[in-house]
């Protein structure tokens, strides 16, 4: 898990250092996801991964996503940030990134995991301030199914991790 976060983390990190076309921008407008949570407490979870954009561009992405406790009926998203790093298909590179608004998502029981089975839940967003290297001031939306991978342990429940699977797509001002 640390070697997949170290990963992720130098890609991103080296794809924003190398030079930035200064007319471009992500082709794509929306992009595949699939990724790991790699920290959380009761109401923060921070999420890693790749994806793939709809004009054959590849995505390094990031997220932290604040919330009311899960549980909560309803679970309010109560802000946070989702940041890609792109290569277009010729070797463009840009960024984008987008704030959750306050109260504008949640997050939804899909399968409860009774007798100590996987979760799932669905976290929708929109996003707000979407900024890329020549745009700012867009929109967009995040929407993705949580699993909390568990089992059982002497008797209690185990999550012995969390993946993410889902799409971020963007509108750009």
């Amino acid at each position: 898990m640390r070697f997949r976060l170290f990963l992720v983390s130098c890609v991103a990190g080296g794809a924003l250092l190398l030079p930035l076309d200064a007319t471009a921008r992500p082709t794509s407008t929306s992009f595949t996801i699939v990724g790991y949570e790699y920290a959380f407490t009761s109401t923060v979870g921070s999420f890693a991964g790749t994806g793939a954009g709809n004009a054959a561009e590849k995505a390094v992405w990031n997220a932290t996503v604040k919330h009311d406790p899960l549980g909560s009926i309803p679970t309010y998203i109560n802000g946070g940030r989702v940041e890609l790093a792109t290569a277009g298909a010729t070797g463009q590179l840009d960024f984008v990134t987008g704030a959750l608004g306050y109260h504008r998502g949640s997050i939804t029981i899909l399968n409860p995991g009774s007798n100590c089975t996987n979760q799932e839940f669905l976290v929708t967003g929109a996003l707000e301030a979407v900024t890329t290297s020549t745009t700012s001031g867009g929109s967009g939306t995040f929407e993705a199914t949580l699993t909390h991978y568990r089992y059982s342990l002497f008797g209690h429940c185990i999550i012995y991790k969390a993946g993410v699977r889902g799409s971020v797509s963007f509108t750009y001002s």
